[in-house]
């Protein structure tokens, strides 16, 4: 599920650039959101045969002045021997094809705007609650924990990002996860009043025994098609045994 999480975390970053050139919190009416899309990754992750994700969330969300409110609720199916929602490429229970309900993920961001001087902070806390089946392989079984900041500066049409968290994982007898740090940094770059580009490179702490940690960049864009309708898609390329070869993605989002 990361690449969901990644994208998720982008689109409503690109959503608050897009609403606002000067990238400060707004005491504008609740806005609802109501969207899906798809992702899809492919990676060896260390074994001999590669491992293939397939997702179909369904996006909710919830704007409000400098609060910003998601919830992924995804479909998903995963064929191959890897676990790769979350665990950077530990054993699954099995390497047949299964489909089911994945791992609800929320999320909870707070803009703090000019706390840093001309230089923007967030905060978010995300939860993963366990409602996939951990037995077929669909997830961990157990609940995981992130907090992330988000530092971002705009000159003109760019918008340079870092962001650092921690991750806090839970265990089962199948899963020995270890909690750490992960960071991104990258850019956001404003097309036109409708389009945003962003590219991103992004790390994080092994989370088991003798695993690599992971690395990745990935291109995303969103774009408004009208007040309402936002489309928005991904491209993510890894580069370590905990990352997936590649990912895609695409959502479309309805705004109220």
């Amino acid at each position: 599920m990361k690449t969901v999480l990644l994208f998720g975390l982008l689109t409503a970053f690109s959503t608050r650039l897009l609403a606002d050139p000067s990238v400060s919190p707004s005491p504008a009416p609740t806005h609802w959101l109501l969207g899906t899309g798809f992702d899809y990754s492919r990676g060896d992750y260390g074994f001999a045969t590669d491992t293939e994700m397939f997702s179909v969330p369904l996006n909710l969300g919830c704007d409000r002045g400098p609060w910003i409110l998601r919830v992924a609720i995804p479909w998903i199916t995963i064929k191959g021997p890897a676990a790769i929602t979350g665990t950077g490429g530990a054993a699954r229970p099995t390497a047949a094809s299964e489909s089911g309900l994945g791992d609800i993920l929320t999320s909870a961001t707070y803009q703090f705007g000019e706390a840093l001087g001309p230089v923007k902070l967030d905060f978010t806390g995300r939860i993963k609650f366990p409602t996939a089946d951990e037995a077929r392989g669909l997830g961990t079984g157990r609940t995981d924990f992130y907090g992330q900041f988000d530092f971002y500066r705009t000159y003109g049409d760019l918008t340079p990002f870092a962001s650092v968290g921690y991750r806090v994982l839970g265990n089962s007898a199948v899963y020995h996860l270890h909690d750490g740090v992960y960071a991104s940094g990258g850019t956001h770059f404003r097309v036109s009043s409708a389009t945003v580009l962003t590219a991103a490179f992004n790390w994080g702490q092994r989370i088991i025994n003798g695993g690599d940690s992971s690395t990745d960049l990935t291109l995303a864009f969103t774009h408004d098609l009208d007040a309402q309708w936002q489309l928005g898609g991904y491209g993510l390329k890894g580069f370590t045994n905990a990352s997936p070869n590649y990912g895609a993605g695409l959502q479309i989002n309805r705004r109220f």
